[in-house]
């Protein structure tokens, strides 16, 4: 027998075709052949045929159905039959479903996936012509979308998607392969209609203009090109990304005898999206910073912006209070309504131009039901803590609901999601301190619904120019505003009380004009009047007599005295405080917290919260939360200026060097208290005298310090260790964020931060270091969905790994492969890596990366449908961990145990194990995972039919993912919302 289901699903008893029956039973055989080997509920199978709304009759006409399928597969003929009589394909009935058995001889997403494998596995060994080969045998099975001959609604369940996604993957890997071997003509049958599948699939249509120019069809691969450009900007409103353009201009830059020359890099796929899935439920954000509470004048700019954005007839918000709504907000779809053009707030450093755009922001936020959106990007700073356009995409999607998981990697992938994401929503997006317009250009959600507001000390020309940007060009305050915001900052009583007004009146014009009438400025000298021996005329007599230029961080002309403002408050400083204020320049992010300035001024604690105490009370350092402190960007200039002149720079070389050591030596301990049980371990770089590590008393602790204060500056503290030669403080960081970043979905950092170890593994000539670096890049590549890369790097750490004589490092590699085998539906694949993995832990006496082989080999049993061998390997697991005290090891394996229970139909039991590794998850504190349980404990509450209770858990699940901004939270708050919409139509169904 041969069946398909890459394609129309048909089937084929030697050479005859056979009748398959109705649409409802074609579409049944073609979910079991799609999850073939795999256990498919009862209610699976009514969900996907009749969705939301199945008729009461449907699990009599389900089994009916599969009584058909049944006989179907049950040939005479004993051709594939296996060594007992058995039909080689047959249908079995399991507890609460069915299970469809065929192998890759009778069904031919077995033989792609067969034939795919062994591709992989040539591909790492280096013979990538017979890896091409291979693959595109396999390809070559497709006849068409999956399943394409069913009901199309049937047809668009993630189940059928899956597999077209998987071929789609496979055959770009073909064609980058084909292409790096110089065979790009041996997939272009296969590339061509897949890319008439797919037309806004930028890789994948740059994929078929470079195979086009590599086989010498110039003329049809810019033809090619022209075409999804022009489909890009009519459907989607954007140009070409930058993997299209780059092989454009390969073809335009070519010799008119050479052949076009190709970059053979492979690039980046798109990390599972799903652009024609429904709108989620999006949450509404209110990011604003607060308003200033003593703002004052700005009156014409205001008024300005207002005229910008015009009011018609207030409409009533959600809530049912009349607010006043901006023209042309709501659309219906039937005319073309132009992008809503940006307003950019421009003007030199100091001048105001968040204080206004923030202010301006609250004024007009009640017009913007959906909410507002904010993110400062730090465009001109020089410390490598800069926001890219990618990056701040991701925060505003993650704010509006989006699973981090979810986001895709490639950045035209992720500009296209943000634009659906964000089409027909009212928002304000608030980008601060833009440093030119490329920067801000992709955070354009380009519809009418939305304003973007940007700040910049660029004039943004390019953005006014391509995208008609409305500028507002910031100067400094009038001489009558400056007076009005120095009064409201000092009070009457320094200002104009008693028979000494006039000449309190001509100190303020005198400070004001010292200070270039520029906010920042203004409020540095504010704090040295309430200074208790601040008094007013002194401050004013003090700035008239002393005029330097700041010339490094102002402009020349009238605002050349804003240094003498700063100049004047360092001055008052005690040597401490200006010598603290001086070394905070040296660190390379926004946030500091006390003890990271501890250990930059090599001194105690609590003297340290003294001298930034002070710093903050003279306005030089703001507390953004309770012990940690920012320094704007113009002080932060002016700092470095004076630690130029001030400290030598061997002083100034331990001062980093102690800040070094303060966050490798605070990331090992966070590590250890958030995974316990890992032995890998780096020996740790000497403490310099007088540097403060973080105190982390438990998980909560450590791990509110790696999100807040290390991963925002983690990759130029680790450069910053890299340039300086510091190998250890390298490696320390690459082990102990390697798990925290993969939990946090962190897979762009992860993937910056081990490609900096490796850099300095290969420097130093570090074969462990280098085997580490590449294993934890092999996995991040595959969490992105980059397979090739992925086994490229695994394949290549276990080599080093065993050039190290590593059985430790090897099993860890093995397991890392046997997830990604997995992930690829290749289980018995996945299997043999366990079992490599588990001999060689055995070898090193390694029983808790034993037990975890063990739970690994488990689970895999379980998506095998084999679930009685899965409880037996997870109860091992379990007896390991207990008898080593791995209380981590021993909730995992309860958890494995939940699961196979689970898959059995015997949920009291699975919710029994599910509640003993809840109360060992609690007991060591992870929150993170211990959601992660009680989302399998709604599932299996759901399976026995108890809504109420499945909600409940998923409510508490979801609360904790929330309080840990953890990616996942989204797609829980989906299907928590699908399962409540559902119970009122049981109800009354």
């Amino acid at each position: 027998m041969w069946l398909t289901v890459m394609g129309p699903v048909r089937a084929w008893q030697d050479d005859t075709e056979l009748e398959l029956g109705p649409a409802k039973r074609q579409a049944l055989l073609a979910l079991l052949l799609v999850r073939s080997g795999q256990p498919t509920s009862l209610s699976t199978i009514i969900d996907v045929l009749w969705g939301q709304t199945p008729p009461s009759s449907a699990a009599n006409v389900v089994y009916r159905h599969a009584a058909a399928v049944r006989r179907l597969l049950e040939t005479p003929s004993g051709a594939d039959a296996g060594e007992d009589g058995t039909p080689a394909t047959r249908l079995v009935r399991v507890s609460g479903g069915y299970r469809l058995d065929a192998s890759p001889s009778t069904l031919d997403l077995l033989r792609f996936r067969q034939l795919r494998g062994a591709a992989e596995d040539m591909g790492g060994t280096g013979a990538l012509r017979d890896s091409v080969r291979l693959l595109t045998r396999a390809l070559r099975l497709s006849r068409g979308p999956t399943a394409s001959g069913i009901l199309p609604h049937i047809a668009q369940h993630p189940y059928f998607m899956a597999v077209d996604r998987e071929y789609l993957t496979a055959v770009k890997e073909a064609a980058v392969i084909a292409t790096a071997v110089g065979e790009p003509g041996s997939v272009l049958d296969i590339l061509q209609p897949a890319a008439a599948q797919h037309p806004l699939d930028e890789i994948l249509q740059a994929q078929l203009v470079r195979t086009l120019a590599a086989t010498g069809r110039q003329a049809e691969a810019l033809q090619a090109y022209h075409a999804v450009r022009t489909r890009l900007a009519e459907q989607l409103g954007i140009a070409p990304g930058p993997e299209l353009r780059s092989v454009h201009q390969d073809i335009m830059r070519r010799d008119a005898h050479k052949a076009p020359r190709l970059s053979p890099a492979f690039p980046a796929e798109p990390a599972r999206t799903r652009p024609q899935e429904p709108r989620r439920s999006l949450l509404r954000p209110s990011q604003l910073p607060p308003d200033v509470t003593d703002f004052a004048g700005r009156e014409a700019e205001l008024a300005r912006l207002d005229a910008l954005f015009p009011v018609d007839a207030p409409v009533p918000d959600d809530a049912g209070r009349v607010r006043a709504e901006p023209r042309s907000t709501h659309h219906t779809g039937d005319e073309h309504t132009p992008p809503r053009p940006p307003v950019a707030i421009v003007g030199m450093p100091g001048v105001g131009k968040t204080t206004l755009a923030v202010h301006w922001a609250h004024r007009i936020a009640p017009r913007f039901p959906d909410g507002q959106l904010y993110v400062d990007l730090r465009g001109l700073a020089i410390d490598g803590t800069r926001v890219t356009p990618s990056e701040a995409q991701r925060a505003f999607l993650v704010a509006l609901g989006v699973p981090d998981p979810e986001i895709p990697a490639d950045r035209d992938a992720r500009t296209h999601l943000y634009r659906s994401r964000l089409a027909g929503l009212r928002l304000l997006i608030v980008v601060d301190d833009v440093a030119h317009s490329d920067q801000v250009r992709p955070l354009l959600p380009g519809t009418p619904d939305a304003l973007v507001l940007a700040t910049s000390r660029d004039r943004l020309g390019g953005l006014a120019a391509r995208e008609g940007a409305r500028p507002l060009v910031l100067a400094d305050l009038s001489p009558a505003e400056a007076r009005e915001a120095l009064v409201r900052r000092l009070g009457g009583r320094r200002t104009g009380a008693g028979s000494d007004a006039g000449d309190a009146v001509d100190s303020v014009d005198d400070v004001a004009g010292a200070c270039s009438r520029l906010p920042l400025a203004s409020a540095v000298a504010g704090a040295d009047v309430l200074r208790p021996d601040g008094r007013l005329p002194c401050v004013a007599s003090e700035f008239r007599a002393r005029a330097v230029t700041l010339d490094e961080i102002t402009e020349s002309g009238p605002h050349a005295d804003i240094r003498s403002v700063f100049a004047w408050t360092y001055r008052q400083l005690a040597p401490d405080s200006a010598r603290m204020f001086r070394l905070l320049a040296l660190h390379p992010g926004f946030g500091i917290a006390a003890t990271t300035a501890a250990s930059l001024a090599g001194a105690p604690l609590e003297l340290a919260r003294e001298l930034l105490a002070e710093l903050t009370r003279v306005h030089l350092l703001t507390e953004e939360a309770p012990d940690v402190y920012v320094l704007h960007d113009l002080l932060a200039a002016y700092a470095r200026e004076l630690l130029r002149g001030s400290d030598r720079e061997d002083q100034r070389g331990l001062s980093i060097r102690r800040m070094l050591d303060h966050y490798v030596h605070t990331a090992r301990a966070a590590a250890t208290q958030l995974a316990p049980q890992r032995t890998e371990q780096w020996p740790l770089p000497r403490l310099q005298p007088r540097t403060t590590p973080e105190p982390l008393p438990d998980r909560e602790r450590a791990a509110d310090w790696l999100d807040r204060l290390l991963l925002p500056v983690l990759i130029p503290v680790a450069g910053e260790a890299a340039a300086r030669g510091l190998h250890a403080h390298v490696c320390q960081l690459g082990l102990a964020l390697e798990v925290h970043l993969d939990r946090r979905a962190r897979w762009d950092e992860q993937l910056a931060l081990q490609k900096i170890c490796l850099l300095s593994a290969e420097a130093q000539g570090d074969l462990w270091a280098a085997a580490h670096a590449h294993r934890a890049l092999g996995f991040a590549q595959g969490r992105l969905g980059r397979p090739v890369e992925a086994r490229t790097h695994l394949f290549r750490a276990l080599s080093l790994f065993t050039e190290a004589d590593d059985p430790r490092g090897q099993g860890a590699t093995h397991r890392a492969l046997a997830f990604r085998a997995n992930a690829a539906v290749r289980h018995d694949r996945a299997l043999d890596h366990y079992g490599q993995a588990l001999a060689l832990y055995r070898s090193a006496g390694d029983t808790l990366g034993e037990s975890s082989v063990l739970n690994g080999i488990g689970r895999t049993l379980v998506l095998k449908g084999d679930h009685h061998a899965a409880l037996d390997h997870c109860a091992r697991a379990v007896e390991l961990s207990r008898a080593a005290g791995d209380l981590n090891g021993q909730a995992a394996a309860q958890d494995g145990l939940g699961h196979a229970h689970h898959h059995l139909g015997e949920y009291d039991r699975a919710l029994s194990h599910y509640r003993r590794a809840l109360g060992l998850y609690r007991e060591l504190s992870d929150r993170c995972l211990e959601a992660d349980v009680l989302v399998h404990v709604g599932q299996t509450q759901h399976a026995q039919g108890d809504d109420d209770l499945a909600a409940e858990s998923w409510e508490r699940a979801l609360s904790v993912l929330d309080a840990l901004h953890h990616p996942e939270a989204g797609a829980l708050r989906r299907r928590l919302a699908e399962l409540r919409a559902a119970v009122p139509r049981e109800a009354s169904g």
